[in-house]
């Protein structure tokens, strides 16, 4: 961004970089990129592209996405996260989420309610059921979403290393301290958060977070679908939403607005699939040849909110945008 730029009074003087647009805007584009990544996923595994040349894009994509993190250590705080964020949302869809897909489908751990209770299904029965066979009940977690579940541990135990860290500044983090009153040590003085690691690593905590907590609430051996647990939950998470909606929307400054967003869309996109998994509604983003004009709306606004925050005006002194 040259010095040009910075001291255009149009620019700088903006209403959109400013609260409560900013904070809105970069939650839209968070919760877009979701969106964004269900069309991807759903182009690869379900229109009939051959599971050689799918996994292959997959690792390309997925591989391009850590080199824009890697990249992105050395930039701007704006443009650091701008680049962790999209690049960490490619490693997250293109290799976490396809390779638990390849994982689940080569070994066809999937469950359903049976007339005893929860069970297995074989390949067997898999093969029948999408063969047609109506007589072999529908599966509520397919493989991916067994072993997902089953890195659950791994997720906490991650999280539990990281609060250990002085120099941490995640607010979920910061809050689970004061609450129970923990001190690991003085913050590093003069420290610099490398934010393109930052915003790749919330975004990975974030979902894998929320993920594993829908799993744990559905999961029929637990609670189940239309347990009371999982409507007190959803209440529970809608009003977490909205407090931290209201935060997000007091962000004045672009880079940390995106990387709150991260968390703030992660914990609200609960919400929508929670919803479709009690069929409230049809999501246009997987079935978008049902919705093409919603679909190509919601890809043109996602790389249209890229170009904006790309092109955020940055003080080259603070690396903050102005």
């Amino acid at each position: 961004m040259t010095v040009t730029a910075i001291e255009s009074p149009q620019l700088a003087k903006s209403r959109l970089y400013t609260a409560p647009f900013l904070g809105a805007l970069a939650l839209g584009w968070i919760i877009l990129e979701k969106m964004v990544a269900h069309i991807f996923l759903v182009t690869l595994i379900y229109v009939g592209i051959p599971s050689a040349i799918a996994y292959a894009v997959a690792f390309v994509v997925g591989l391009l996405g850590l080199v824009l993190v890697w990249k992105g250590l050395q930039q701007n705080e704006v443009r650091g996260t701008w680049m962790g964020f999209v690049g960490g949302s490619l490693i997250w869809v293109f290799w976490f989420e396809m390779y638990l897909h390849f994982i689940g489908g080569e070994n066809n751990f999937a469950l359903a309610m049976t007339e005893s209770g929860p069970a297995y299904l074989s390949k067997t029965d898999l093969a029948a059921l999408f063969a047609g066979d109506t007589s072999i009940p529908r599966p509520y977690f397919m493989g991916e979403h067994v072993f997902l579940q089953s890195s659950t541990l791994f997720c906490f135990m991650l999280m539990i290393y990281m609060g250990l860290n002085k120099d941490i500044r995640c607010r979920l983090i910061l809050w689970v301290r004061k609450i129970f009153g923990l001190r690991p040590g003085k913050p590093t003085k003069g420290y610099k958060p490398q934010y393109a690691r930052v915003a790749a690593t919330e975004l990975l905590f974030v979902n894998w977070f929320m993920y594993t907590l829908m799993l744990a609430v559905n999961d029929e051996r637990i609670f189940g679908l239309h347990h009371l647990a999982n409507y007190v939950a959803f209440a529970l998470v809608a009003l977490w939403s909205a407090i931290i909606i209201a935060k997000q929307f007091k962000q004045k400054e672009a880079g940390l607005a995106i990387r709150y967003a991260i968390a703030v869309g992660g914990v609200f996109w609960y919400l929508p699939e929670q919803m479709v998994l009690w069929e409230m509604f049809r999501e246009p983003w997987v079935y978008y040849n049902e919705f093409p004009v919603t679909a190509s709306a919601i890809l043109l606004a996602y790389v249209g909110l890229m170009v904006f925050f790309w092109k955020t005006p940055v003080n080259p002194e603070t690396g903050k945008s102005v």
